[in-house]
């Protein structure tokens, strides 16, 4: 009938609206919209999507509809048939299975997810000196063989099994500071994930050949958090670091760092680090 149509219309026109904005404000009004004007009962959900459903109450056929803000637009009912619909469909279900979570992340994947090249922006805040610096760093992370000669060597030093290694990888980085922009700060480390005997992979230790607060070889201590945060603590003769380090999307990692005193009284310098992955040839969306 003509009230039909007239929802057939506003539902096309809702969904060339969502395919060019993913505002949640625009995508709730839209549900409001159909609440109003359609005798079925609609609800928004995530990615853009609408879901209205028929109301026994008001109406007795079964209808389905669903409104997403796909690649192409069913210019008629029939076309929602076809093979480039259903392809479309199921890319949509595969893109909406893929979403990132870091949720039980363990310390393992944390790594192997931590593995390429990154662009870090970093804002450091010296309290001591009252100081802001902002630096511009790229950072290559690679993993190594736990039968590498650098990992056995750490591990020797430090007196740790073997067995007890969970994983390993080689950062290096080179970077530019607005305090001196002449300077290049550059440098590179071995990590070793050692697990705890009874801490299994929640939390251990992390062996370096060289620490970030003072270039000496260092031990730190980290735990992973349900949600996915990395935590670590490292402790030096004349300071303290703690770090917090996840992921927001796969190709987005975020970093939180304090310098502490050695006895952890105070806070001598703190940072906020956004670090995005590079792609070759072209940078993937964040």
């Amino acid at each position: 009938d003509g009230r039909f149509r007239v929802i057939v219309e506003l539902l096309h026109v809702l969904r060339k609206r969502i395919q060019t904005t993913m505002n949640p404000a625009f995508v709730a009004a839209s549900s409001f919209i159909l609440f109003l004007t359609s005798p079925f009962d609609c609800r928004s959900t995530s990615f853009g999507k609408v879901i209205c459903t028929p109301n026994p109450s008001k109406h007795r056929s079964k209808l389905l509809i669903t409104l997403t803000s796909s690649s192409s637009t069913p210019s008629s009912a029939s076309s929602s048939n076809s093979p480039t619909s259903n392809t479309n469909d199921e890319q949509q279900q595969q893109q909406q299975a893929e979403v990132f979570s870091a949720w039980n992340m363990t310390v393992s994947d944390f790594f192997s997810r931590s593995i390429g090249t990154w662009k870090s922006q970093r804002s450091s805040h010296n309290l001591a000196w009252a100081h802001f610096e902002s630096v511009n760093s790229d950072i290559v992370i690679e993993s190594l063989s736990l039968s590498d000669s650098e990992v056995i060597e750490i591990c020797e030093k430090y007196d740790t099994a073997m067995d007890s290694a969970l994983c390993a990888i080689r950062m290096s980085w080179e970077g530019t500071s607005d305090w001196d922009e002449d300077e290049v700060l550059k440098g590179s480390t071995v990590l070793v994930v050692v697990k705890n005997e009874h801490g299994g992979d929640k939390e251990g230790k992390l062996l370096r050949s060289e620490g970030y607060a003072e270039t000496i070889p260092a031990v730190g201590e980290w735990k992973m958090t349900e949600d996915g945060v990395f935590i670590l603590n490292t402790f030096y003769d004349r300071a303290a670091a703690e770090e917090r380090i996840w992921f927001a999307t796969k190709d987005l990692r975020m970093r939180v760092s304090m310098i502490k005193t050695s006895a952890g009284t105070g806070v001598l310098n703190a940072s906020f680090s956004s670090e995005i992955r590079q792609h070759s040839p072209l940078n993937a969306t964040i």
